[in-house]
């Protein structure tokens, strides 16, 4: 039987919405549509949760109205909705959810609430129809940095994970520091394949450690130091706006710079990836890659140098987006909250909590 299921994802600064089919396993999309508001929030160097969630509310009806006349599919099939309520910015997750239950309320329809960080795993899903657990998981993104074993939609055990900012804050600091701006790690990644990764010895934290766990305080602090060293290559805003036009014009040492930093962050994921196999002894388990971070072309290819039968999110489908919350609603359809239940949902935080010295659970309910 065929599921007709829209997706909203809000956690963050995108605001993004699906309208998808699921049959048998099966996602179809019918339509895709995401506002990002990354030029917005560039004058303020970062998200700020105030303006993301306005531009939420700004944004959610217009883009609703445009799956649905894209798909030519009536709001009344709607039979399931998927939507972010874990984890993320409270006020940005609230636009969303709030927007979900009103569409119950007109629809009926139920609601799964989606914990996004298995969302990013699961979109492999849209493009290679990945099934099988378990996996091992690589989520970088924005916000989290993480290794996982995973075993069902709904299993997560934590094997390694960011003990400060994850391998995104560390890109977009250091654009920052550099001058780029926010966000920056598309256009480090862009730099840095014009330059020489070994020209500046950046460290990688926790490197002597036995433990799958990154740090990238170090990193910043180093590339903070070389700056303050090197001053002329900290970017005017004029200088920014004409790399971002042309990045061919930036000097061949501050693409060194980027290229030496990017190398760095993927080092570490690399490096610990590898400590997670060895100490969970987990052989030839195959390796699932998503979020944000995982559009590097840097990183894409050193993780498949390194390890075997790797599958990559498409990078579409990595940073947070409607059509991998809708999929991993439909995964999850047989917990769906029936109507009227379903509008006493709220957003909530999930912790990762501790369960003995090896074990950490992800709480997904």
């Amino acid at each position: 039987m065929k599921t007709l299921c829209l997706g909203i994802e809000t956690s963050c600064d995108d605001t993004s919405l699906c309208l998808l089919e699921h049959e048998n396993g099966t996602s179809s999309i019918l339509s895709f549509k995401t506002f990002s508001q990354e030029t917005i929030l560039r004058e303020w160097g970062g998200v700020v949760p105030e303006i993301a969630s306005r531009n939420h509310l700004e944004k959610l009806l217009p883009l609703l109205k445009q799956v649905f006349e894209d798909a030519q599919r009536s709001i009344d099939e709607l039979k399931l909705i998927s939507v972010t309520t874990h984890p993320g910015l409270l006020g940005p997750l609230l636009t969303g959810l709030n927007m979900a239950k009103t569409l119950a309320l007109f629809t009926k329809a139920s609601i799964v609430p989606a914990n996004h960080l298995m969302a990013h795993l699961e979109a492999i899903g849209l493009t290679q129809g990945y099934n099988s657990y378990p996996y091992l998981g690589v989520l970088v993104s924005g916000g989290h940095t993480l290794f996982a074993k995973v075993t069902g939609p709904l299993e997560m055990e934590i094997l390694g994970t960011t003990l400060d900012d994850a391998a995104g804050e560390a890109f977009d600091k250091g654009g920052k520091l550099l001058g780029l701006g926010y966000p920056a790690g598309r256009i480090i990644d862009l730099l840095a394949g014009y330059g020489n990764k070994e020209a500046i010895s950046f460290p990688i934290g926790l490197k002597d450690k036995k433990t799958a766990n990154l740090s990238y305080s170090g990193v910043k602090t180093q590339l903070r130091n070389y700056l303050e060293k090197n001053p002329e290559l900290i970017l005017t805003p004029d200088q920014r706006d004409l790399i971002l036009k042309d990045p061919s014009v930036a000097s061949q040492e501050f693409k060194d710079v980027c290229a030496s930093y990017q190398h760095a962050i993927v080092n570490a994921i690399i490096l610990k990836l590898k400590m997670a196999f060895e100490l969970n002894d987990l052989k030839e388990l195959p390796i699932v890659v998503g979020g944000g971070v995982a559009c590097n072309r840097y990183l894409r290819i050193r993780l498949k140098e390194n390890f075997k039968n790797v599958s990559v999110v498409e990078p579409k489908y990595c940073t947070d987006n409607g059509a991998m919350i809708a999929h991993y609603g439909c995964l999850l359809q047989e917990l769906a909250i029936p109507f009227p239940k379903c509008l006493g949902l709220d957003a909530r935080d999930r912790i990762i909590s501790k369960r003995g010295e090896k074990e950490n659970q992800l709480v997904l309910n």
